[in-house]
């Protein structure tokens, strides 16, 4: 038996498996990112369960660590991941709808040039809701870039001769962005993808 202490890859190994609680928090966290990218009303429901469980097992790990007097960092480190699966929650459908797009513009990189000429609606981009209540977001074209603008954005859906305002819009690319109308209010002739 080597009593020497594990070096290299085998020793943070086992820095991120000796505590429970980190792996616990990791997992919580990654569950947050995952159910937060998505839009769909069920995942919702189904995150609401599986994110409250998970939540309170690493909690208590968390503190069942802190009394068996775990190290610091390992504490530290739980104790942030468990804080920040809020905001990965928040944030990961846009980081995920920025992804989405780098995707879609890599395949189609010669129609990007083409679309960036003037004010246009690209492409039916995303759908969601339930009961008859839909939401629907669009890839589109604002050649002044400054469609997160309030009173551009007003300006914009009358250029584009559209009559739904926009709830929400995200600047995936100089002069790109996503921009989603308000519930129930479809850009005209135009189907959102599924």
């Amino acid at each position: 038996m080597d009593p020497s202490p594990p070096t290299g890859s085998r020793a943070r190994r086992r820095w991120w498996a000796g505590i429970p609680a980190v792996w616990l928090s990791t997992l919580l966290l990654l569950a947050g990112g995952y159910f937060g990218s998505m839009q769909r009303f069920g995942a919702f429901l189904f995150s609401i369960p599986v994110l409250a469980s998970l939540l309170l097992i690493a909690v208590v790990a968390a503190i069942r660590a802190s009394m068996k007097r775990a190290g610091r960092a390992h504490l530290l480190v739980a104790w942030l991941l468990i804080g920040l699966t809020p905001l990965a929650y928040l944030e990961s459908y846009d980081a995920v709808q920025q992804i989405r797009f780098l995707v879609w513009a890599a395949t189609h990189y010669r129609q990007v040039p083409e679309v960036v000429k003037a004010n246009n609606i690209v492409m039916g981009w995303d759908s969601w809701g339930m009961a008859g209540q839909d939401n629907y977001s669009y890839l589109v074209v604002d050649v002044d870039d400054r469609l997160e603008s309030k009173d551009r954005a007003i300006r914009w859906t009358k250029q584009v001769g559209q009559s739904c305002g926009l709830w929400k819009t995200q600047r995936v690319w100089p002069e790109i962005y996503i921009a989603t109308t308000y519930t129930n209010c479809p850009f005209n002739g135009i189907e959102p993808a599924e």
